[in-house]
């Protein structure tokens, strides 16, 4: 498949007259650079909260969406616009940007300072019960995702199993390095929660927040996985990464597809939305009903 041509950039980033003119310039500059964030922080003289969620709030957020996954409650949220995760090449840029950002229906059932804790992308938009995200573009009848992540689930260990050592641990607008055994002591009456509702189920439900809040777009029929070349880290048996762009399209009936831009060819797996929904089986439920 081969997009119409267009400056991805200049349209959603550089001319975007969502952002305001400081925010356009600060974008422009750093969104595709892969220098670390924090050194970018230091070298413009922000706080890191402060500069990435300018980052990760580029365009207008949707009302939520609601579903469940087996007994829990969650809501996602949409927003047409690129998130910090664009840089290193794992961002093929065409179409429209979507970022989806799921959410614990009921924020209450987990300490706000305990999702806060892992969040170190400041990611939530200023919702409590953020979860995780996934990213990426829709150009026609499809829903192109480059990323899938939870960053709550993916560092549940460190933060929470308490295994000594040292672990880095969001801080108001920082992120600070200091022993792993505290935030396990602060929220251990709460680990057994986060378990059964989401950390077990972390992938299935990042899922069925892109599926619910795709059926409430009727544009939309089909999920792109993006295919993209992992690392030898990334290349061992039982990694995230393994499990979600690897494992995942494996357990649903897909298709590869290759995206051409810029004489670049992007493989993709691609599914159905009927057969995602098959595939999350009846413990996943959309709600035609908004979120509160």
């Amino acid at each position: 498949m081969t997009p119409p041509p267009g400056d991805f950039l200049k349209r959603w980033v550089h001319d975007n007259a969502w952002l305001t003119p400081a925010r356009r310039e600060l974008l422009g500059r750093w969104v595709d650079d892969p220098t670390p964030r924090e050194e970018v922080a230091e070298q413009i003289g922000v706080p890191l909260g402060e500069l990435l969620r300018a980052f990760n709030h580029t365009g207008p957020i949707s009302p939520p969406v609601g579903f469940r996954y087996r007994s829990a409650g969650f809501a996602v949220t949409a927003m047409e616009g690129t998130c910090d995760d664009i840089a290193d090449g794992r961002y093929p840029q065409f179409g429209s940007p979507v970022t989806l950002r799921c959410y614990l229906a009921d924020a209450a059932l987990l300490p706000q300072g305990m999702l806060e804790a892992a969040d170190w992308n400041f990611m939530d938009a200023g919702r409590p019960g953020f979860l995780g995200y996934a990213y990426g573009v829709r150009s026609g009848e499809t829903l192109y995702l480059a990323g899938v992540q939870s960053d709550i689930a993916v560092r549940y260990s460190y933060l929470f199993q308490g295994r000594g050592g040292e672990t880095e641990r969001r801080v108001g607008d920082d992120v600070r390095l200091g022993g792993a055994d505290d935030p396990a002591a602060d929220y251990a009456d709460y680990v057994p929660v986060l378990r059964r509702t989401f950390q077990r189920y972390w992938i299935q439900v990042m899922l069925g927040a892109v599926a619910a809040w795709a059926g409430t777009e009727p544009d939309l029929t089909e999920l792109g996985l993006l295919d993209f070349p992992l690392t030898s880290e990334e290349d061992t048996r039982g990694h995230v990464v393994q499990r979600v762009y690897r494992e995942l399209p494996d357990r649903m009936t897909t298709t590869g597809r290759c995206v051409r831009v810029a004489d670049s060819c992007h493989p993709y797996t691609v599914a159905h939305f009927d057969d995602v929904a098959r595939y999350l089986g009846d413990r996943w439920k959309p709600d035609v009903r908004p979120a509160a």
